[in-house]
């Protein structure tokens, strides 16, 4: 597959309608990949479209822009998000330069993508106008305040119900989504630690950051329990500035009017950061939460399931926390687009779980311990760090990968995570479980006709099953006569 061009994907032989409950990046995403294979798609936003675009900025790794550019997005990328490709590492109290990390182009032809840079509310756009141009109904101001998992239907703030053929629950981990398929409503525990996210008019950056203007680089410091990580958007007009710091209300989330002033709680930083920190907007909170992985995705009904943070809630910053939630969009969809009857859609919602449970646990295991080695309370293992990168630094080579020759552990798990194609993992399990299961039950079909039984086939039960998921990897009315 080439991740350069849009090919016309497989098209499902039955479509079904999907009722999606959250129009963030996840729930766009899911729409426009469903509405690719030829699915019905409703979105429904509690809030409306001004508020929910945010300007955060977003790191879109290769693993993630491969996606987009597979669904054709290249082109509205390239016209919104810059191309990234160094690293530049600091001390965050002395400002001492640390070492850089470049990115080679054997090994982005490896992932076959590109580290980009943008803000929230431009990749939402993008996103909104692919998905509604492919036919995806997105309705604002749309709260959701009930669910019934087993009769597939919400009911709105308005006291209106909407239905569908199967609910994506793509509202976050404060959404009502979760409840609806654990149970309960489980929350992250604080841990004591949260960015602090802004954005920053590029006049002021220090001359010793002008390198990020060369390469569009990435700049990341190391403090005392602190962090800081900076990219330019707006094509370099401003600088999206992410501090980690202390956190003392453990309540802040996306969507919270930004009210920290940055001068609170960038104490300590190199003076070459004070304009910066006197002249950024005002902050918002994000709390960096600890989560525990939830058991299932998928509502024992089977007709309901979790994608993007309300599946597996991410270290906000984090720059595989967007792209999960996309991967989760484009397996979704690859696997329904198989689809070709009813009876099918509990086992692929089944598979879907299984696929993406292995694959959101080691990553975002990954980022939260890379949130916290940024932010590390100084220490002998702080130190150690700092002198290592520093020690690679002086020799010119790369400080994300091992020195003399050898390439660290950090840096391969690094190259797996960006290497993966989330698509090509949905076909693998396509040919070697969904057609082995699809031959079974013809096979079962065609001797019970033979032996003039006409009771229904069985169906495998694909909960039960334990995907493997490899390392590396290269009109409003649907045809079951659900009406929006």
């Amino acid at each position: 597959m080439s991740a350069e061009s849009s090919t016309a994907p497989l098209q499902t032989a039955h479509p079904i309608s999907f009722l999606v409950i959250g129009g963030g990046i996840a729930g766009l995403a899911c729409a426009l990949a469903l509405r690719r294979v030829g699915h019905h798609v409703l979105v429904l936003e509690r809030q409306d479209r001004d508020s929910v675009h945010g300007e955060s900025g977003i790191r879109l790794p290769p693993n993630l822009t491969k996606i987009l550019f597979h669904w054709g997005l290249k082109d509205a990328l390239k016209q919104k998000a810059l191309v990234s490709h160094t690293i530049l590492f600091t001390q965050y109290e002395s400002g001492d330069y640390l070492g850089s990390q470049v990115w080679s182009q054997d090994v982005l032809k490896e992932t076959r993508g590109v580290f980009m840079v943008l803000t929230h509310a431009e990749l939402y756009d993008i996103l909104y106008d692919a998905a509604t141009r492919a036919g995806a109904q997105i309705r604002y101001n749309s709260e959701v305040v009930e669910i019934d998992a087993s009769e597939r239907e919400v009911t709105l703030a308005s006291g209106e119900k909407v239905s569908g053929d199967v609910l994506v629950g793509a509202d976050g981990e404060f959404g009502p989504s979760r409840a609806a398929v654990i149970g309960q409503q489980v929350r992250g525990a604080p841990t004591g630690l949260a960015m602090y996210d802004t954005v920053v008019s590029g006049k002021h950056l220090p001359p010793n950051l002008s390198q990020l203007r060369d390469d569009n680089g990435v700049f990341v410091a190391f403090g005392d329990g602190r962090a800081i990580v900076a990219f330019p958007v707006h094509d370099q007009e401003d600088f999206a500035f992410q501090f980690y710091g202390p956190d003392d209300s453990g309540e802040g989330r996306f969507g919270d009017e930004p009210s920290v002033p940055l001068v609170e709680i960038a104490s300590k930083v190199d003076s070459r950061l004070e304009p910066i920190v006197r002249h950024a907007r005002q902050a918002t909170r994000i709390t960096v939460r600890a989560h525990s992985d939830l058991e299932d995705w998928v509502e024992d009904d089977g007709r309901m399931v979790l994608i993007g943070e309300a599946a597996h809630p991410f270290p906000p910053g984090t720059i595989q926390a967007t792209a999960m939630a996309v991967e989760d969009g484009a397996v979704l969809a690859k696997l329904f687009s198989h689809l070709s009857e009813e009876r099918q859609i509990e086992s692929f919602l089944y598979a879907f779980q299984e696929l993406r449970q292995s694959r959101t646990r080691s990553v975002r295991a990954s980022e939260f311990g890379n949130a916290f080695f940024m932010a590390m309370p100084a220490c002998d293992a702080s130190r150690q760090r700092d002198e290592g990168m520093r020690m690679l630094g002086e020799k010119g080579l790369n400080v994300l990968e091992g020195g003399d020759g050898e390439t660290s552990g950090a840096w391969n798990e690094v190259r797996t995570i960006f290497g993966y194609d989330c698509e090509d993992e949905a076909d693998d399990w396509w040919v070697q479980w969904g057609l082995l299961r699809e031959r079974a039950l013809q096979g079962r079909q065609a001797g019970d006709e033979g032996n003039g039984d006409a009771s229904a086939a069985p169906q495998f039960d694909f909960s039960a099953f334990t995907v493997e998921v490899s390392e590396t990897a290269t009109d409003t009315t649907s045809e079951n006569g659900h009406e929006w």
